[in-house]
């Protein structure tokens, strides 16, 4: 009887592990409870391990916040100039896909970005100064692109990533993405 419930035990821990690991991933994807990176602290528990796409665009988040190398060589992004102020940022991951060969058009066959297996993370992101409670800026949309890294296969590293704020830089949405209007007679 004692091993009986033993492995009712387990199976219960097992559970309450499972949906407290959801309820963190949910965390990052509502604008009512988003996802928070601080010069200090992060909703997120997975910055500088990106064992999967989210967690790569995670860290670089955080990279690109904090201004930190080692977050910045985990996902192999360039680590930004230290702004003067600390900030922080709240974000929320709207979709992550992974780009099938069917994704990649004939207008986006040359890109380095963008192949078959590559993932694309699309969130919401803004940032405000440390000192606030709650950041009340403009959500900007980001779009992360990244690969599995060619060393070990387990971490991913970004490849590209853009946001509204840096229109020139950042690439235009694939036409395999586009709504197509229907044609007029």
């Amino acid at each position: 009887m004692g091993g009986h419930l033993r492995k009712r035990a387990a199976l219960g821990a097992t559970i309450l592990l499972i949906l407290f690991f959801a309820a963190q991933s949910l965390a990052q994807t509502s604008k009512e409870t988003p996802g928070r990176i601080t010069p200090t602290d992060a909703t997120s528990r997975c910055l500088g391990t990106p064992r999967s796409p989210s967690c790569g665009a995670e860290t670089l988040v955080a990279c690109l916040t904090r201004a930190d190398p080692a977050l910045c060589r985990a996902v192999a992004a360039a680590t930004p100039p230290r702004s003067g102020e600390p900030m922080q940022v709240e974000y929320v991951i709207e979709r992550e896909s992974l780009i099938r060969p069917e994704d990649v058009t004939e207008d986006m066959r040359d890109l380095d970005w963008y192949r078959p297996g590559y993932a694309l993370v699309e969130m919401l992101h803004r940032a405000c100064p440390a000192t606030q409670a709650i950041c009340d800026e403009t959500w900007d949309d980001v779009q992360v692109y990244l690969r599995r890294a060619a060393a070990d296969g387990e971490r991913w590293e970004v490849v590209h990533w853009r946001s509204d704020t840096e229109p020139d830089v950042g690439p235009d949405l694939p036409e395999a993405f586009l709504r197509k209007e229907p044609a007029s007679p």
